[in-house]
């Protein structure tokens, strides 16, 4: 009654009432939140790896760079033993193109360093082995822009555009020009940070190339790389029957009506 008759009185009891609601509606919110994290699975969340560096195999001087780091590796190992006491025997089907041309490459780079080579099973023998992985998710990875430098090319050629057609011109359209130049030049600069120098940058299909020297049953060293390849290039690290035959046509059938 006594706050009917003072309006001051009433201001005083909205004022203790509101914060009052809001640590109410700030409490709501809260529980929503917790019910909603409960609500999903305890599981891991998805993380990226650190940044790392890949190398993509693109022509035989490649598959030369890598069987010149195998030999030198296999060279330091050996380096301790008695000379031409422990021939070394290279084994590895020469099945697919990579291992035709790497077997013979590893050859010739170990025979450069002095190691002894042998013909036949000996003790001591070099397997290599190759795998090819295909992932099958899709989707782009990183940036989805054109090769580096290509639109930067394209600025170029708007460059020598302008200045041969507009040259005599009094009003130059050299702004858009300059806009179009730092575009290309920014979006390659972010292509070449995010995906690497190597063109196409990264791929779904990589090979993994490993290299074991054994004797009497034992391990000796071992090595393993890894390279990206172009998808179709698949078919020179994989053997006729493992290469995926080509898709079946689909038939279509036209209905004619009557």
């Amino acid at each position: 009654m006594l706050c009917r008759l003072q309006p001051p009185c009433s201001r005083i009891i909205d004022r203790m009432l509101i914060p009052t609601l809001r640590v109410s509606a700030l409490g709501s919110l809260l529980a929503v939140a917790a019910l909603a994290g409960c609500s999903t699975l305890d599981v891991p969340r998805a993380d990226n790896y650190p940044a790392t560096g890949q190398k993509k195999a693109r022509a035989v001087h490649h598959w030369d760079v890598l069987a010149e780091d195998v030999a030198s590796r296999i060279t330091e190992k050996i380096a301790a033993w008695p000379a031409a006491e422990h021939p070394i025997h290279i084994t590895g089907t020469d099945d697919t193109s990579f291992n035709q041309g790497f077997l013979k490459l590893l050859r010739v780079r170990l025979l450069d360093k002095g190691v002894v080579l042998s013909t036949v099973p000996t003790e001591v023998e070099l397997e290599i082995q190759t795998q090819v992985v295909q992932h099958q998710a899709g989707g782009a990875r990183n940036l989805s822009v054109p090769l580096p430098l290509t639109v930067l090319g394209t600025g170029v050629g708007v460059w020598r555009d302008w200045e041969t057609h507009y040259a005599n011109r009094s009003l130059l359209p050299g702004v858009s020009t300059a806009i179009g130049l730092g575009a290309g030049l920014a979006l390659d600069m972010a292509r070449m940070h995010t995906q690497g120098l190597a063109a196409g940058g990264p791929t779904f299909t990589e090979v993994l190339v490993t290299t074991t020297l054994t004797a009497h049953n034992r391990y000796l060293a071992g090595s393993a790389d890894l390279y990206y390849i172009e998808r179709e290039d698949a078919v020179l690290y994989q053997t006729e029957r493992t290469v995926p035959p080509p898709p079946t046509p689909l038939k279509q059938w036209k209905v004619v009506a009557p």
